[in-house]
Order: C-alpha cells, then sequence, then structure tokens
C-alpha cells in the first residue's frame, strides 16, 4: 500500500513537472511568435518606404528636364533612401540574430529533454539499487544463516574510517566481474546524472557551431568581422557542465577492484595495493554525514591486521551496503563484523 502512494506522488510530481515545463515552453512559443510577427511587419513597412522613394526617385529623374528644386529633391531623398537602406540592413542583422537565438533556444530544450530521458532511464530501467535473487535471500536470512559466512561480533572497531563523500541515494555496487574478481561499479544512478551533465549543454554549441561553418566555408565571412558573444556563452556553458559530468562519471567511484587470483585489493583512490591476508574482518558501519544536510550512510570499512582502517565504499544505500559487504566477505574469506540493531 505504501508503495503504491508512493508511486502516486511520484506520478503526481513528474505530470506537474512536465505539464509546468510545457506550459513554459507554450508561452514562449507564443512569445517569440508574436515578436517574429512584429519584425517582419517591420520590415516589410520599411521595403514600402524604400520602393516608394525609389519609384519617387525614377519618376523624379524621368522628367525632360530638372529643375534646381528636382536636383535637391532627388539629392534629399537620396540620403533617404542610404539611411533606410542603413535601417534594413540592421533589421536583417537583428532578424538573423533572433532566429539564431530562437534556434539555440529549441536545440537547447531538445537536447535537454534527452538529457531527462536518459536520465529517468538510468533510474528506472534496471536501477542499480535493485537487488538480485540471491542478495534478496541475504537480506531476508539471518546472517548466521547464510552459507560460508563468518561472523565476529567480537573484531568491530571504533575508529570509523574517513568517508571521502556522502550521498543519500546509491552511488556505486560491488558487482562480480568475474568469477575471481569484484569491481566497485558506478551506480545507474550517477551515470545518468554524468550524461545529463555532458548532454544537456550541447544544444546550443551545436547551433553556434554550425553557424561558425556556415559563416566560415559558405558566406565566406572574414574570420575577424565575426561575432562571437552567443559561441561564448554556449562554450564557457558546455565546458563548465561537461567538466561536472566527467568529475561525476570519472572521480565519484574508488574503481576499486578484489582479485582472488592475485590475493590483492586495488584501490585506485588512495592509490594503494592490499594484499588479502592484511585484512582482519569487514565491518558494517552506519555513519552520520553532516553538511548543509545530514544523512545517515551506511559504509563498508576493511580491519587491518596493524590496527588501521579503510572505507571501501559508502553511501545512502543501507540494504544495497549490507549485501555488498556480505559479498565482500564471503569473497575475502573474511569475519562480517554486523552490529546488531
Amino acid at each position: 500500500m505504501l508503495k503504491w502512494v508512493y508511486g502516486v506522488l511520484i506520478a503526481a510530481f513528474v505530470a506537474m513537472v512536465v505539464g509546468g515545463a510545457v506550459s513554459k515552453a507554450k508561452d514562449a512559443w507564443q512569445a517569440q511568435q508574436r515578436a517574429i510577427t512584429m519584425m517582419q511587419e517591420s520590415q516589410q513597412q520599411q521595403r514600402q518606404k524604400v520602393d516608394e522613394i525609389r519609384d519617387r526617385i525614377a519618376r523624379t529623374q524621368a522628367q525632360p528636364t530638372l529643375s534646381d528644386h528636382d536636383r535637391w529633391l532627388i539629392a534629399h531623398l537620396q540620403k533617404t533612401l542610404a539611411g533606410l537602406d542603413k535601417v534594413v540592413a540592421g533589421q536583417q542583422t537583428h532578424s538573423a540574430q533572433l532566429y539564431r537565438g530562437l534556434l539555440r533556444t529549441w536545440v537547447g530544450y531538445a537536447f535537454l529533454g534527452i538529457a531527462m530521458v536518459v536520465l529517468a532511464f538510468c533510474l528506472l530501467v534496471r536501477p542499480s539499487k535493485a537487488l538480485t535473487r540471491e542478495e534478496k535471500q541475504w537480506l531476508a536470512n539471518n546472517p548466521r544463516d547464510i552459507p560460508g559466512l563468518l561472523l565476529d561480533p567480537g573484531a568491530y572497531r571504533n575508529n570509523v574510517a574517513p568517508v571521502r563523500g556522502g550521498s543519500n541515494f546509491v552511488t556505486a555496487r560491488i558487482k562480480p566481474v568475474k568469477a575471481d574478481l569484484l569491481r566497485i561499479t558506478r551506480s545507474r544512478a550517477l551515470t545518468g546524472m554524468g550524461l545529463a551533465f555532458l548532454i544537456a549543454p550541447q544544444g546550443g554549441l551545436a547551433v553556434e557551431l554550425y553557424y561558425i561553418a556556415d559563416a566560415l566555408f559558405v558566406s565566406h565571412i572574414p574570420f575577424a568581422q565575426m561575432t562571437w558573444g552567443g559561441t561564448m556563452q554556449a562554450l564557457m556553458l558546455s565546458i563548465s557542465f561537461t567538466l561536472a559530468g566527467l568529475f561525476v562519471l570519472f572521480s565519484t567511484t574508488s574503481n576499486a577492484r578484489l582479485d582472488r587470483r592475485q590475493q590483492t585489493i586495488i584501490l585506485p583512490g588512495d592509490n594503494r595495493t592490499l594484499a588479502f591476508n592484511e585484512v582482519e574482518s569487514v565491518q558494517l558501519n552506519q555513519v552520520l554525514t553532516t553538511g548543509e544536510r545530514s544523512f545517515v550512510n551506511s559504509q563498508i570499512q576493511l580491519n587491518l591486521r596493524n590496527g588501521e582502517t579503510l572505507s571501501l565504499l559508502s553511501h545512502g544505500g543501507k540494504e544495497q551496503i549490507y549485501v555488498d559487504l556480505i559479498r565482500t566477505a564471503l569473497f575475502l574469506d573474511k569475519p562480517a563484523v554486523i552490529p546488531e540493531a
């Protein structure tokens, strides 16, 4: 019943967000269409004035004889025509900039939509927080009833290993790559976030690159005469989001490996390699992470024989950390230290 209520609330929230986004997009589209219509009407009026002045100049010049007033009128009209030509040229430039901005905006919305679809796919389709049948059995059974699992409550250590970064969701899982190899892999939620950061800002940059290529290779506009305001904005936005995406994808998980064939634990984040026989036990911790927001992280801690403690993995997924600790203890053939609730 509770899951059904959560599902309804989440669906309602998503519907509100999507509805709000659609409404804002509709309002923006209508405002842009009004601006385009006003601009086109203004251009049409200026072109009509230009045609009228040119026609008047032509009719005046077609007279058999020109008086001083006619010559003055022609010169005056030509000056007026030159001014109108500048106005029309300015309107054309403004029109091109307006269409460029509109294209950048809507292509940007399209890329943002793609980023959201990617994120939703990673969150909803086979999420990393989902447990396998074996892991569900571990979770349902008493630890003492799990075949092959050694328990040693007396090995509990009070010196909790430092947590690199807290999170209130599942950021990584310990997964078997081969029968003799475990690896900490980035969660699908974290992958979705990283990809969303990478994809979202690229629409505006793609439009700017298209216009740059068109100006250089089609219109043959000199490089020094090109305008770069929009391009620099799109580039700075792309660079900042790309760096954030790369950080999320490659720097937020330890990528540690446990190799039973070589009997080693490789910790790239600590630039360290441990032998299996250096580990005395594997301990489950609940760590309060404080900051702007406080939340409890679950942690898999390696207790070493020399008294040192190391954090192997920590995040906000309590059940996922629990079953990953069991998998790690079974793989290392080391006692698990699971404090009783």
